[in-house]
């Protein structure tokens, strides 16, 4: 791409995030959209599944200097990480990294880092025509585990999310490759007032744009099940829900809290539980992933297992 339709691409960007206001003491929005999962195929003939829906597709630009723009979410990231390395050494890595004449990186937060997972690839589920293979087995983000200092959320080159502990990592005398790749902001984040908006059976997540039922499924179901529940569904006036993808799910966990860890106040009867996603497992296609939000781990099983449903709109 030439230098002047990058610009473009980038001033762009600026615009979109500077029209979306915010005011009063509430949360920021670091990301203009949430990406889509990157998932194409299909692994079931029932209707609904990931691949069914195209949002947001994911695309990067690669403007040749060491860093890539996520243009979907804002986020500028460095291209290849900076390798093993402890979790403070990550820290200091990120704050003192100058790379594409930029001085401002740090690690990111756990979505912000879950979203340029592809899970259309596992074993690193990055597009490796956007981000080179490091070997990295987890890369860390800036989040600590909820009441507990010594552990961290990481993502992991099978694709999930999870918290774990310091000291797994070699640097800090483990056996595991935990790996720090640097984000930056291409323009500053803006403040929403709420990140939730209540609309008696439905709740509206500001930072996403997403619609999300606001109580779970009555009871649990198979994933071919969860596909066909939320297809079926009518709320509202509206017959367009679905079965979330994992990403859209991962957004609405809150990693400073545990048991559960989405807001009970919002979502009253979230409970500590296993909810359904509707992305397979590209190497283990009988198996789909799914979120439990004690801490908000996320991971995968066999698609005949039972778990809830939260539906999703938008």
């Amino acid at each position: 791409m030439r230098s002047d339709q990058l610009r473009s691409q980038i001033f762009a960007m600026l615009i979109l995030v500077c029209i979306h206001p915010g005011s009063g003491q509430g949360v920021f929005k670091t990301m203009l959209r949430l990406p889509d999962t990157g998932q194409d195929a299909s692994f079931t003939n029932s209707p609904g599944e990931d691949s069914d829906y195209k949002i947001n597709p994911p695309f990067f630009l690669v403007p040749g200097d060491g860093t890539v723009i996520d243009t979907v979410t804002g986020l500028m990231w460095q291209q290849s990480d900076g390798g093993e390395m402890s979790f403070e050494s990550a820290e200091n890595y990120c704050q003192n990294l100058i790379l594409g004449g930029f001085s401002d990186w740090r690690l990111p937060n756990a979505q912000e880092a879950f979203s340029i997972l592809n899970h259309g690839r596992q074993n690193p589920p990055l597009d490796p025509a956007v981000f080179p293979n490091s070997g990295a087995e987890y890369w860390w983000t800036s989040e600590l585990q909820a009441g507990n200092a010594s552990k961290v959320w990481v993502t992991n080159a099978g694709g999930g999310i999870g918290n774990h502990p310091k000291a797994e990592t070699v640097s800090a005398g483990g056996t595991k490759k935990f790996h720090a790749r640097a984000v930056r902001d291409v323009a500053p984040p803006v403040k929403v007032s709420a990140q939730y908006t209540d609309m008696d059976s439905v709740v509206m997540d500001n930072l996403t744009g997403l619609e999300w039922t606001r109580f779970s499924s009555r009871d649990s179901l198979t994933w071919e099940n969860a596909l066909l529940f939320a297809e079926n569904l009518v709320m509202q006036g509206k017959s367009d829900w679905r079965l979330p993808n994992i990403k859209e799910l991962e957004s609405l966990n809150d990693e400073t809290r545990s048991q559960p860890s989405v807001n009970p106040g919002i979502f009253q009867d979230i409970g500590t539980k296993k909810y359904w996603s509707g992305t397979s497992l590209p190497s283990q296609q009988l198996q789909a992933w799914f979120m439990n939000t004690g801490f908000g781990v996320i991971s995968h099983e066999l698609k005949t297992t039972k778990n809830n449903v939260l539906c999703v709109h938008g």
